[in-house]
């Protein structure tokens, strides 16, 4: 059955650069999009619209302007499969409530709102639905287009669910990558000891799920043992050497992840990611 993208959009230039990743997606997949807005302020203002009889009726601007963006995809994408709906309702309340199984496949979202404000950016809104989901979500950074994904990244912390996360990326985008599978740590001296850690991991991502171009690749933090705010640079710096296309991160329940979006160095890694992530719920 053919996959089902759900995607959300509020008509940004961020919005728009992650409909450009997901059309791009979409086309090399054979999948299909849905495109879903939620009315603002902005967007519930009235026009007029004139029927054939010449009786003119009130129209949202989101309706006319989800439209025009469908047809411009159709118009480059004849063949690509787009659907659209416009509600009224939060965005991390309604959006949630529709990115389910057996509705759709995965969610692709912008890491940035309408506002272009710091407090609607993938630490919020984004990672408020990632958190909420059913189903994976892609956060598309501004800056991202849609390129053969050949490396990929997995912040692994040793947990089971690491390797369900894997299988969900596999279920969307292949095995045709290699897999980088990313720690951090402290204590220089059990570098040993993580890494034959990961290659536990390893050995589990080949048997279960037939991945297997894998490696390793373990960093340390430079400061004091409780100062977080270090890591997510160093994840950056990792990001940047290895050549990561996609971040793999499982949501799992007071995580380290998870405490890192209370800091506000995350931004650099999460508000501000310097490649697409990838959420998939533990």
């Amino acid at each position: 059955m053919k996959k089902n993208i759900l995607l959300p959009v509020d008509f940004s230039a961020h919005s728009n650069n992650a409909v450009n990743y997901a059309v791009d997606l979409a086309i090399q997949k054979g999948y299909s999009i849905h495109l879903y807005h939620n009315y603002t302020s902005a967007s519930a203002v009235f026009e007029e619209e004139t029927d054939s009889i010449g009786k003119r009726s009130p129209i949202f601007k989101a309706d006319v302007l989800i439209k025009n963006l469908s047809e411009q995809i159709k118009s480059t994408h004849a063949t690509l499969d787009v659907t659209t709906q416009c509600e009224r309702g939060m965005i991390t309340e309604t959006l949630p409530e529709m990115a389910t199984p057996d509705r759709f496949d995965f969610v692709i979202m912008g890491t940035k709102g309408i506002t272009n404000d710091d407090s609607q950016l993938i630490g919020s809104t984004t990672y408020v639905i990632s958190k909420k989901a059913k189903i994976p979500v892609l956060a598309i950074p501004t800056e991202a287009s849609f390129e053969q994904v050949d490396k990929v990244g997995l912040l692994s912390n040793f947990k089971e669910e690491e390797v369900q996360t894997v299988q969900d990326f596999v279920n969307i985008m292949g095995k045709d990558f290699e897999l980088k599978l990313m720690h951090v740590h402290y204590d220089h001296s059990s570098e040993n000891r993580i890494e034959d850690k990961l290659e536990v991991w390893k050995y589990k991502i080949k048997k279960y799920i037939g991945v297997t171009n894998i490696a390793i690749e373990v960093d340390s933090i430079q400061g004091d043992i409780e100062d977080l705010d270090t890591v997510p640079e160093v994840i950056n710096e990792m990001i940047h050497t290895e050549k990561i296309k996609i971040l793999l991160v499982t949501r799992s329940r007071k995580s380290f992840f998870e405490r890192t979006f209370t800091r506000s160095v995350a931004k650099a890694l999460f508000s501000h990611p310097l490649v697409p992530i990838f959420f998939t719920k533990a």
